[in-house]
């Protein structure tokens, strides 16, 4: 696990987002275009390697706090560090990272705060709604786990933060089960577009706003499949997260006994209930709905051939080194990265 500080392409890369979405900010409200806009900022920090700006990486190093890792632990938790190699790290590698991680994450906060600086002195805050996401989460250590990949709630449970001055309700919090796919839904509410066809996606915008359903369903799924680029490993996976119930189950061929946690009991996802008599219909049920619709099977042969395609893709752009009408950033500096040092 590669860990440190200095300056990096990536940190590189998304100062230079950060200043291409306040640039354009700054000309929708200086233009003669009037029209409703909608802008992504995608930013890919706090990401691996773990590799701070020095100065917040010393500022976390000492007060970065190492997690305890439970002793027993799911098999397919135990699977998932020993094949990614951090079954064993010591205490001074745990801290590194998490105080690389941290820095990181206010290195991000920075660059939102620009686009959010920029948002209110162009005097579009008070009628643009903000929507702030993240892909996946960081286990970053809990759990004796890094990365993303599992079902652990440092993974699966994402950031979500919405803004608009007068419609969002500030300081509201909600604590409705929803998923990433609700938000092309939601964006088409606000827009008043036609809905989205064949998405399991729900609109938010009334739950942003104040109003939330009360026969909102909490309910949702994720999947995921560990494979390797070579193909040799395959780990189909699902969760349902129903009410205050989290149960996932792995679908391979080493047949590992799923999970089962209660969130509002257990927040910490420290006690495996799978395998208690008193919680057998819970696990049956949420069984049943993890497997209507799902076949781990075809799930492993859909991967390998999305994974050959990724190879023969890859190989293409390494050969080609196609240029994009829409690529608006420089490559970095070639002595961008002469100053990393990892710990």
């Amino acid at each position: 696990m590669k860990a440190g500080y200095g300056t990096t392409a990536f940190q590189w890369a998304d100062q230079q987002v950060a200043d291409c979405a306040c640039d354009y900010l700054k000309e929708k409200a200086t233009g003669d275009d009037d029209r409703p806009f909608a802008a992504v900022c995608s930013i890919w920090l706090p990401h691996c390697p773990f590799i701070a700006p020095k100065d917040l990486f010393e500022y976390y190093h000492n007060r970065v706090d190492v997690p305890e890792v439970e002793a027993e632990q799911p098999e397919t938790v135990t699977r998932f560090r020993r094949h990614r190699d951090v079954l064993d790290l010591d205490a001074e590698r745990v801290r590194v990272a998490r105080a690389a991680y941290f820095g990181l994450v206010e290195f991000v906060d920075g660059l939102v705060g620009q686009v959010l600086d920029t948002l209110k002195k162009t005097g579009l805050a008070d009628h643009t709604l903000v929507i702030y996401c993240s892909d996946h989460g960081e286990m970053a250590g809990e759990h004796g786990c890094w990365w993303k990949s599992n079902y652990y709630e440092g993974s699966a449970g994402v950031p979500l933060i919405a803004r608009l001055p007068g419609v969002v309700p500030e300081g509201a919090v909600q604590d409705a089960v929803c998923n990433l796919v609700d938000i092309g839904v939601t964006l088409t509410d606000v827009a008043g577009g036609e809905p989205i066809r064949a998405t399991a996606g729900r609109s938010l915008w009334p739950t942003l706003q104040g109003n939330h359903p009360v026969d909102w369903v909490d309910e949702t799924y994720s999947e995921f499949v560990e494979a390797k680029y070579t193909g040799e490993t395959q780990f189909p996976s699902r969760m349902v997260r129903s009410g205050k119930w989290k149960l996932w189950v792995y679908g391979d061929d080493e047949e590992l006994a799923p999970s089962l946690f209660d969130l509002e009991a257990d927040p910490d996802e420290v006690n495996d209930l799978a395998g208690d008599p008193a919680h057998q219909d819970v696990v049956q049920d949420l069984l049943r709905k993890i497997y209507d619709g799902w076949d781990p099977k075809a799930v492993c042969e859909a991967s390998l051939a999305a994974t050959a395609d990724h190879h023969m893709r890859s190989r293409w752009a390494q050969a080609v080194k196609p240029q994009g009408p829409d690529e608006v950033l420089a490559p970095p500096p070639e002595e961008l990265e002469d100053d990393v040092v990892l710990v």
